[in-house]
């Protein structure tokens, strides 16, 4: 098995997004590099909002201007290198929907989301992980778009990426457990994407072939390689594209999945899931343990993240209240209240 690593195959064509920008960039690089500041400057709560405001005005390369000059001056700023992580990680993003075009292309977007993302967490940022964790797996999308999903379904995590927390990969076990052999799921949010993506990682002998529905519809060399492994036209769209593999595979709509992308099939409740033909789920037992354990122990935005995925799960198949959802006890999600 392989680490999710090597040099993207696809283009630079556009010029950077601007001079502030890439000396950012560059800047967030030589931080991680150099020794603590001998003086630092007071800790401003108020940069990482005024960045996110200014991200929210459409002047992304201002806020990352802005927090690239204050962490040069303040770098035990927790809430500021995650911001900063956030915004380059959503270059990324962007980069695919560029066409895969522009300088710095996505694989360099995500090293500086990376770097800025470690810092948060050496600085103890409550979804510091979980943002790294969503780095990597944009990193396993371009390694998806370069080799195919025959082959990345057999790599695993570069190595020095923080662990998940337990209950993120208790869930993505669920989710895969859920889908019968063979199964395409659909995921939705990037909750969903993560926990998936790390199950696949830790189960690759399930044969189950994640989806993410609205990179398929935007991003044309994903579209290519997913349909290649559903053996279907690469031409159609995501909804036409699972309505022409229905009939060879199962498929599996987590809780979060956009109603937009769903073909109108037959759907019936199955585990978390829902799916489009009766068949034998995995043979892992289902689990909330981990989550359980969090709702104890943290007050983490994540932690609500996940149960609502499971809230999601349960409106579709009430049986859930009754069997596995017991064990929330006296704080059952929503959906199985009176």
């Amino acid at each position: 098995m392989e680490a999710l690593s090597g040099k993207s195959k696809v283009s630079r064509a556009f010029p950077a997004r601007g001079p502030c920008q890439a000396g950012a960039a560059v800047l967030l690089a030589s931080l991680a590099l150099t020794t603590p500041l001998l003086s630092q400057a007071a800790i401003d709560p108020n940069v990482a909002p005024r960045a996110a405001a200014l991200d929210r005005q459409g002047e992304r390369h201002l806020a990352v201007d802005l927090l690239g000059r204050y962490l040069a001056t303040a770098p035990d700023d927790g809430s500021a290198w995650l911001q900063l992580g956030r915004f380059y990680l959503y270059d990324a993003r962007d980069w695919h929907l560029e066409d895969h075009r522009g300088d710095p292309d996505g694989l360099l977007y995500l090293d500086f989301a990376a770097t800025a993302l470690e810092q948060s967490i050496r600085l103890a940022v409550d979804s510091g992980v979980v943002f790294r964790g969503l780095a990597e797996v944009e990193r396993a999308l371009i390694f998806v778009e370069d080799s195919g999903w025959a082959a990345a379904r057999y790599a695993r995590a570069r190595p020095g990426v923080p662990p998940m927390p337990p209950f993120i990969l208790e869930l993505g076990a669920n989710l895969l457990a859920s889908c019968p052999a063979g199964g395409v799921l659909l995921t939705g949010n990037d909750l969903e994407a993560l926990s998936v993506w790390y199950g696949s990682i830790e189960h690759p002998a399930l044969d189950i072939l994640p989806i993410r529905p609205a990179l398929y519809a935007t991003d044309s060399l994903y579209r290519r390689r997913m349909a290649e492994a559903m053996g279907v036209d690469p031409g159609l769209s995501v909804q036409s594209a699972l309505a022409a593999v229905a009939p060879r595979r199962p498929l599996c709509l987590s809780p979060g999945t956009d109603s937009a992308a769903v073909p109108p099939l037959a759907w019936m409740p199955l585990r978390l899931v829902r799916v489009n033909r009766t068949g034998s789920p995995g043979p892992e037992a289902l689990s909330v343990n981990e989550l359980l354990k969090a709702t104890r122990q943290s007050g983490s935005p994540w932690v609500l993240a996940a149960r609502g995925v499971y809230d999601g799960a349960a409106r579709h198949n009430v049986l859930l209240c009754s069997s596995l959802l017991l064990l929330f006890g006296d704080s059952p999600p929503p959906a199985c209240r009176p």
